[in-house]
């Protein structure tokens, strides 16, 4: 019987390869796998990071409060910062900080291969005049698009039979010391911390896996971490805006301002509505509303003049976008926080 061995010692002058496979295409399917691999380990990575700090951010957060409570029960007059709104929203602005900031800075000091510039990009914009016009169309898109998600959200609500509750909508301000306070605490930190967190920390580096997918999947995640159905639907439309503004500007300082501009909107109608009443308040909306369209045209009829073009970065196109997902998601620390928050979230609808 003739074995016929090859001269590389193959027997039938098969080669090592798999069947229907010939060496080069062997090789090429092995380089792949191993890149394709290599990307999923590498977004893991950035999921498990992420899924981390957001369980950070609800043990932080829930933390304070048990602490404040169990403080209260020696020294009465802490629990003032249940019932104060001043003690409130300097509260707020302290747990903020623990809670959400530090959790997610811890990410970025382990991101040792990213440059500190590259995380959180806080330089000029690529055109200040592009920038500016983008931040003044997007700020009537986000702030009507609140409102119009809102609408939506309040018939669903009566359909279902449902309640949507949110710590926002418990705030009072009465007076310039709270109003001042309510707006360092809602609009202020807010915008300045989230947008480093969300924009900086989770979206710069999920950029490699292409720009679109960035601004998707941070947009999701920063509407998911505020764990209540009155937030989440229109804060996934601020983020999509957010994201791209920072993208297309190549700075958070856009972001930021926009954040600003549309959590102020809120501080204002609350405290027109606490001070002057519920008429005034509806003026106050519609007003602002008719100043926002006119900055909004505005800033259109400048982009149009500009025609200054925005190029969004593909990746490689070694992960589908399905795989992409589940890379960043399926993973201990991911799964646990999305469980969490899917609690916080259930726990604040009142059937």
């Amino acid at each position: 019987m003739n074995n016929n061995f090859n001269q590389n010692g193959q027997f039938g002058g098969w080669s090592s390869s798999p069947y229907g496979y010939g060496t080069e295409m062997y090789n090429e399917y092995i380089i792949k796998k191993a890149q394709k691999d290599e990307k999923k380990q590498e977004l893991k990575k950035i999921g498990r990071k992420c899924g981390l700090a957001v369980i950070l951010y609800v043990a932080i957060s829930y933390g304070f409060s048990f602490l404040l409570m169990l403080i209260s029960w020696g020294f009465p007059s802490v629990s003032r910062l249940y019932f104060e709104t001043t003690a409130t929203l300097a509260f707020d602005v302290v747990v903020t900080f623990f809670s959400i900031l530090i959790p997610f800075f811890i990410i970025h000091l382990t991101m040792k291969k990213k440059k500190t510039s590259d995380i959180l990009p806080f330089g000029t914009t690529y055109n200040k005049e592009f920038a500016i016009s983008l931040v003044m169309v997007f700020i009537p898109i986000m702030v009507m698009s609140a409102l119009a998600i809102n609408s939506i959200s309040a018939v669903v609500q009566d359909f279902l039979g449902i309640e949507f509750t949110s710590a926002v909508g418990d705030i009072k301000l009465n007076g310039f010391k709270e109003i001042f306070l309510g707006v360092i605490s809602v609009a202020v930190v807010p915008a300045i911390v989230e947008e480093t967190v969300i924009r900086g920390i989770v979206m710069q580096p999920l950029r490699k896996f292409g720009d679109k997918f960035a601004i998707i999947t941070s947009a999701v995640f920063f509407a998911c971490m505020h764990g209540n159905m009155v937030q989440i639907p229109y804060t996934v439309i601020g983020g999509l805006l957010l994201g791209y503004l920072a993208v297309a500007t190549g700075s958070l300082w856009p972001s930021v301002i926009l954040h600003f501009v549309n959590n102020l909107y809120s501080v204002v109608v609350i405290a027109t509505s606490d001070n002057l009443g519920e008429n005034a308040s509806v003026l106050a909306v519609v007003l602002m509303l008719i100043c926002f369209t006119v900055i909004g045209v505005i800033g259109l009829v400048r982009l149009i003049k500009l025609k200054y073009k925005v190029t969004m970065a593909e990746d490689s196109k070694i992960l589908t976008t399905s795989e992409k997902i589940t890379a960043f998601v399926k993973n201990g620390p991911m799964i646990v926080a999305i469980m969490m928050i899917t609690v916080i979230t259930i726990s604040n609808i009142n059937f």
